[in-house]
């Protein structure tokens, strides 16, 4: 696979930065897109449990984390429809997410209609590469994200395509055998997956927008960002 993601990492960067160019200069990341007055969207999620049961797979080397440990290992992998879902919208989140009432009126539009864009770009982005098949799926949304952050905290730096490929299926098969995601609803499941695209490429359109214009500050704003996401996922309230 990710190979597609692998390219997003630069491509959904440089098309956002296109994407938020005409709005004005308050809506750029300065303020109130600065990391002291941003709301993060994984602290917003009723699913930060779901997540951390998911990356805890991948710290762990992806085991089953069973007490008993004699579960045998599962003769095929899950189908990665396991983590899909059919959405009920075209957009749930964007709105939601913006709505903090430390922004003005005219700042929550401008921020939801950015957190739109990220969301467009990343599926019109996977339909062009021919990768269809993560559009609208929560693992591949998790694998995305742990990509990003991977590459802004290690200088640019990128995980080869088999390791890529072994943290979707894991991530998959976490969702296939997590209870509760499984009885999620499918707007449930929506909410959950745009709300990881989002908390991914925000800060990576900060990430570059500072390597860019040549701002180290706007790279570390960027790498803080993504940190905090990291930390919100693995200690759920």
């Amino acid at each position: 696979m990710i190979r597609p993601l692998k390219l997003l990492t630069a491509a959904i960067a440089t098309a956002t930065l296109s994407l938020a160019a005409p709005r004005p200069a308050e809506a750029q990341f300065t303020n109130p897109y600065t990391f002291s007055t941003w709301n993060n969207p994984i602290s917003s999620s009723a699913d930060t449990a779901i997540m951390n049961r998911a990356f805890q797979r991948m710290i762990e080397g992806g085991s089953s984390g069973s007490a008993s440990g004699s579960a045998p290992a599962p003769a095929a992998p899950a189908p990665l429809s396991a983590s899909a879902f059919r959405p009920v919208a075209a957009q749930l989140m964007p709105r939601r997410l913006a709505a903090d009432p430390a922004l003005s009126p005219t700042e929550q539009q401008q921020m939801a209609a950015l957190y739109s864009d990220l969301l467009t770009f990343y599926h019109d982005w996977l339909g062009q590469e021919g990768e269809q098949r993560l559009q609208n799926n929560v693992a591949g949304a998790m694998t995305y994200l742990l990509l990003t952050s991977h590459y802004m905290l290690n200088d640019g730096e990128e995980l080869s395509e088999a390791d890529q490929d072994a943290i979707l299926q894991n991530f998959n098969e976490a969702l296939a055998n997590d209870a509760h995601f499984q009885t999620l609803s499918a707007q449930a499941k929506q909410e959950l997956y745009e709300t990881l695209v989002i908390s991914a490429a925000l800060p990576l359109a900060l990430f570059f927008e500072g390597h860019e214009v040549g701002d180290p500050d706007s790279v570390a704003e960027a790498q803080a960002m993504v940190e905090a996401v990291l930390t919100a996922i693995l200690s759920p309230s």
